[in-house]
């Protein structure tokens, strides 16, 4: 289905939604707002990256507020994610967004196999590679450009990724990444130990309530289409959190500005 995005951020955006994973990230960017930090400081003409950019919903909304003097990098490599976020690049008309078919890592050149599908697929070096690798450092060189905003949502390769993007870290000033294990947190927060950083919430749920009560047909309208998939999920939220494992390492999304910024 295509929906209309603007009621709910307020820009003349629309998104197609297929499939299950497509309705999770649609919750999670334009709904929940999990990535409000880094979209209320966008700026006009600003170069962001989005690092996992999955069917394009934080690309959208970044490219309607760089407008025609900013760039947007949509980098994805899982293919059937990728079919959908050139879709709605399309859908849209945004020239401003450049679309990047490969998974970032810490060094280019490497073909590496997707596992998973959706929100959940990830860079693996077991099996058959079939998509090759890239890095930030050689995406800013190769289009001459200077991201200031990163937006990172890998599935756990975010430390290789940072690793590969040393010299791009020097232009940037916001980062937000979901980080997945406690090794790539160590390796990130080394990395990035020149910014403050904030650790925001997985998900909210109080803002899907009130985007309830806000647009309730809208809403009603989208989750016949994802059969209450989410419903069903904020209802059993509080059982699954009971009876989670507390010794596996939870996903943390954390929130980056430079120390020298008084913001």
């Amino acid at each position: 289905m295509i929906v209309n995005l603007k009621p709910f951020v307020n820009l003349p955006a629309k998104a197609i939604l297929l499939r299950r994973s497509d309705f999770a990230a649609f919750y999670q960017v334009v709904i929940e707002n999990i990535y409000s930090p880094l979209l209320s400081n966008i700026k006009e003409g600003d170069v962001v990256v989005d690092a996992g950019a999955n069917i394009g919903l934080f690309s959208i909304l970044a490219s309607f507020k760089v407008k025609d003097k900013g760039k947007v990098i949509a980098i994805e490599p899982e293919p059937n994610n990728l079919k959908i976020l050139k879709q709605n690049v399309e859908l849209n008309k945004l020239n401003n967004i450049i679309v990047i078919p490969k998974a970032l890592y810490d060094k280019p050149g490497k073909m590496v196999s997707i596992k998973g599908e959706g929100v959940g697929a990830y860079v693996s070096e077991d099996g058959e590679g079939l998509v090759e690798t890239t890095t930030i450092d050689k995406i800013a060189e190769e289009t001459s450009l200077k991201p200031r905003i990163l937006k990172m949502d890998i599935e756990g390769s975010e430390g290789k990724a940072l690793t590969g993007g040393i010299n791009t870290l020097k232009h940037l000033e916001l980062i937000e990444i979901e980080v997945h294990d406690e090794e790539n947190m160590e390796k990130v927060e080394e990395i990035l130990s020149g910014f403050r950083k904030r650790e925001l919430a997985i998900e909210d749920l109080g803002n899907v309530y009130k985007q309830f009560l806000k647009h309730p047909f809208g809403l009603l309208r989208i989750e016949m289409a994802n059969r209450f998939s989410t419903t069903k999920r904020v209802l059993l939220s509080k059982i699954k959190k009971e009876s989670s494992n507390t010794a596996q390492y939870p996903k943390q999304i954390v929130y980056y500005r430079l120390r020298n910024d008084p913001s």
